[in-house]
């Protein structure tokens, strides 16, 4: 496999807290890989040093081209924006034509039944919805790199399956995928490749095919975190 992607001794810090230590690793193309662990044990921290939205404190991390990425995080900001404008913007900045930018939203919107939200402001949307509107946005083109921070942590069961359908889609197409979760279902459903986040590091894992014995312990939340407190 073409190997897109490779971190070289990461290591990065927040407020003096070490949550990557020195952590290597290689991504390929069209593989899925999944980073579980502990809350702060540094899944969310090594998606957006991939995606290049922050920068480690010390280590390289080398990439093979231009790549696409597309992100989604698990709060998506609120804005005053509706749901339709902001999608028409997203799709622009793709370079999209607006009748492409209309077609795929409206599916896209049939699909994670979201066709009486597009006039809502999203600053009056709930978690979950403002999270199918990150799905959306990222699934208007396709890219070469999605990731996707806890992608089903505010989502209903009706959509969460059709969020598996599409991001199985994407990896027929050949588009990487990295995402952190909690949930083995999940996991077992889309990814290929998973790493748990232990001592600050990915330590590779085996993705066995009954999801109930993989250990309770990666894949439980200590407590529910608030809305203002750091991801890591």
């Amino acid at each position: 496999m073409k190997e897109l992607i490779k971190l070289e001794n990461i290591s990065k810090k927040y407020d003096g807290r070490l949550i990557l230590d020195h952590a290597t690793l290689s991504v390929y193309e069209n593989q899925s890989v999944a980073f579980t662990g502990h809350n702060g044990s540094g899944k969310s921290t090594i998606l957006k040093i991939l995606a290049g939205l922050v920068n480690p404190t010390e280590g390289k991390v080398i990439y093979n081209g231009r790549l696409l990425f597309h992100y989604v995080p698990e709060r998506f900001p609120k804005t005053n924006l509706t749901a339709g404008r902001y999608l028409k913007i997203m799709g622009e900045i793709d370079g999209l034509s607006p009748s492409e930018i209309q077609d795929r939203c409206g599916k896209l919107c049939k699909d994670f039944f979201l066709e009486d939200m597009l006039n809502t402001s999203m600053k009056n949307l709930s978690k979950g919805t403002l999270q199918k509107i990150g799905v959306i946005q990222a699934l208007l083109k396709p890219p070469q790199i999605l990731l996707l921070d806890e992608p089903l942590s505010g989502q209903d069961a009706d959509s969460q399956q059709v969020f598996i359908r599409k991001i199985n889609q994407l990896r027929k197409e050949n588009v990487t995928i990295l995402m952190s979760c909690h949930e083995p279902y999940l996991i077992k459903s889309i990814s290929d490749t998973l790493y748990v986040m232990e001592h600050g590091k990915p330590i590779k894992s085996e993705i066995r095919d009954d999801s109930s014995e993989l250990p309770d312990l990666l894949f439980q939340k200590h407590g529910k975190e608030s809305e203002n407190e750091r991801t890591y």
